[in-house]
């Protein structure tokens, strides 16, 4: 299996081997050695920008399972645009699993009661959601989830224990955090490309293509595509005899830690 572990351990044993075939041999091994070094920073670039590869750190983005069962997911929120996407939930009956953003909350504490009253499920995606997140240091990592845990305790006295990593980096820092925070980390196996310029119509077909048993479907709730998205792929869905659950449901893991 492609891990980090299991690739620098290869690294380190292939390299050594190579260093000395190159004092022993001459020249030829230094281009060996320059070969190996590049698939290692390739292998590392997979891994972090690779969501599904848990390369770094175990994501739940599938379940195997046979069943119908999906889960509709949110990140960036909460927002203005929140509270048409609950009045739509809401109306169909299905619920989703929102990650929320823990500035976004100060200014949206209303719209976090209602996710949580309604019966959703919400997780940690940062306090700040800055692209470079992922390269922060542990304890600065640490100190960002934890204050969105914070704000979210004070406002409703829920500890969340699922994270979505922003844009779907991961590194070994962060690995570590989440490790010792014995969280589990949640990414997708659809994505939507909501956030792009790609016309609704187009994201709405890739959706509705890449969904199957078990898949996680990636969508924001602070962009105003999500709502005509959400008009066409829930009846759709629903159609097919899919049905919506939590991310913890799904998994079959904990979402809160017990107070």
């Amino acid at each position: 299996m492609l891990t980090y572990r299991n690739v620098r351990l290869a690294h380190a044993l292939l390299s050594t081997a190579a260093i000395i075939g190159y004092f022993v041999y001459g020249s030829l091994f230094l281009i060996v050695v320059i070969g190996l070094a590049l698939i290692y920073l390739a292998c590392i670039a997979y891994g972090v920008f690779a969501v599904h590869s848990g390369f770094f750190l175990t994501l739940y983005s599938h379940a195997d399972i046979k069943e119908k069962q999906i889960a509709l997911t949110f990140d960036d929120g909460p927002s203005e645009h929140t509270v048409k996407v609950l009045d739509f939930l809401k109306n169909y009956n299905v619920k989703a699993t929102f990650f929320l953003i823990g500035k976004q909350i100060e200014s949206n504490s209303d719209v976090l009661k209602r996710i949580v009253e309604e019966g959703h499920q919400i997780g940690n995606h940062t306090y700040n959601h800055s692209k470079a997140t992922g390269f922060y240091r542990p304890d600065q990592l640490h100190k960002e989830l934890q204050a969105t845990n914070s704000v979210v305790r004070e406002q409703v006295g829920i500890t969340m224990r699922l994270f979505r990593p922003p844009f779907g980096v991961t590194t070994p820092n962060l690995a570590k955090v989440i490790i010792q925070l014995k969280w589990d980390a949640i990414g997708w196996s659809v994505r939507s490309f909501d956030t792009t310029m790609k016309p609704v119509d187009l994201i709405i077909k890739r959706i509705l293509k890449q969904v199957k048993p078990g898949a996680v479907i990636l969508l924001h709730d602070n962009r105003e595509k999500c709502m005509p998205i959400l008009k066409v792929i829930v009846p759709d869905l629903l159609q097919q005899q899919y049905s919506f659950v939590t991310v913890g449901e799904l998994f079959k893991i904990e979402a809160y830690e017990k107070n």
